[in-house]
């Protein structure tokens, strides 16, 4: 038997990774993964790159595409029948797989690990959750709270960046380089939508950050498709930048800037100020508008006692405002205590054990009690 491991983004590999690590001495795992997956010993019989969309306008066009590989990927599964189905993240596709494989008669156990943000908005998903999963895997406390309350079957213990950042310190190669400099790490994102409606801005910004006195470093991720780290670096000529891991750069910061998702996360457990951006555009900002009724978009900001990083949204994204923000914070000492302690307590509400360890347990019961219960 084996176990089948789907994912979509670099966010999502990441998670994916952990837990195929923890997995892989007792399963044989393949599926749809990155790089990560791969060096973690899973086998990507499909690339996640076949994935990587984001914006509600920018999905449409692909749906055939994306309706084939779903159709694709369910015929495999149900020909190599795995014991345990897990899907990571990108929730759109991967309810629309799972449900197809119960169409098609798949009774092995299937998994959400990092499930959708039913919380924020389309919490008529919840009943998909509950519809279709023995187990559900959420990243945070607060959303596992949500998914039991509605009958939901999940477990959590821990976010997994806490125990993959607890003592983490900047390369020391990029400590050596900017010894001495007041570096502001400008995280552009993982995916082409990010870049196209957000690199702008923050060229702009990281000019106006060199009049200040202080020097913006671009992150260049390793986990970028190939193409999309050649125009990122060909579009920040002219500012210097970090090809290494996103975290190491911000590590090496005072403070960032950039678009919001995990990279949020990785400031606050690195305990570094973020100024958080998002420049949703025509169609898909109006239904944004329209569906979502959350006060914040960053995680952070729900975990303390009030908001910790500023955001701002669509217009409000302007390189003299991002500045602005980040000033506010390094220059005046009572609000930087502050957002200090308040990052400080964000932190300590993620959870201390290795979550990796916890979801391949939660799983590996989850399956020797399903099989208990067939044999009834």
């Amino acid at each position: 038997m084996s176990v089948f491991v789907s994912c979509g983004e670099v966010s999502g590999d990441l998670y994916a990774a952990d837990l195929i690590q923890e997995l892989s001495g007792e399963e044989k795992i393949w599926g749809m993964m990155g790089p990560r997956g791969v060096q973690a010993g899973g086998e990507a019989t499909w690339n996640y790159e076949e994935l990587k969309l984001m914006g509600i306008t920018e999905v449409l066009p692909a749906i055939p595409r994306i309706l084939r590989l779903r159709n694709r990927i369910a015929d495999e599964i149900s020909r190599r029948k795995p014991s345990v189905v897990v899907v990571v993240d990108s929730p759109d596709f991967h309810f629309s797989l799972v449900k197809k494989l119960r169409k098609n008669g798949y009774r092995g156990l299937t998994v959400f690990l990092v499930t959708p943000t039913v919380w924020a908005w389309r919490s008529g998903r919840t009943k998909l959750l509950r519809d279709y999963f023995d187990l559900c895997l959420p990243l945070f406390s607060f959303e596992h709270d949500f998914l039991i309350a509605r009958g939901v079957r999940s477990q959590w213990a821990a976010h997994p960046l806490v125990t993959a950042l607890e003592g983490y310190a900047a390369p020391e190669e990029l400590s050596r380089r900017y010894r001495g400099e007041r570096v502001v790490a400008l995280m552009a994102g993982s995916r082409r939508y990010d870049v196209k409606y957000h690199l702008t801005q923050l060229v702009e910004t990281a000019t106006l950050l060199r009049t200040e006195g202080l020097l913006p470093v671009f992150s260049v991720a390793p986990g970028l498709s190939e193409p999309l780290r050649r125009e990122l670096k060909e579009r920040v000529s002219g500012f210097e930048w970090w090809g290494g891991e996103g975290r190491g750069l911000m590590a090496a910061s005072e403070a960032a800037a950039g678009v919001s998702g995990t990279v949020a996360v990785e400031a606050m457990l690195l305990r570094r100020f973020m100024v958080v951006i998002y420049n949703v555009k025509g169609l898909s900002w109006l239904i944004a508008r329209a569906l979502v009724r959350i006060p914040y978009i960053s995680i952070p900001n729900y975990l303390t006692d009030g908001p910790v990083y500023p955001e701002l949204l669509k217009n409000e994204a302007r390189p003299a405002r991002i500045v602005g923000e980040l000033q506010a914070y390094l220059d005046d000492p009572a609000r930087k205590k502050e957002i200090d302690r308040r990052l400080e307590a964000a932190r300590d509400a993620m959870g201390s054990v290795r979550a990796a360890s916890f979801w391949a347990r939660a799983i590996l019961e989850a399956k020797i009690k399903a099989k208990v219960e067939t044999k009834r």
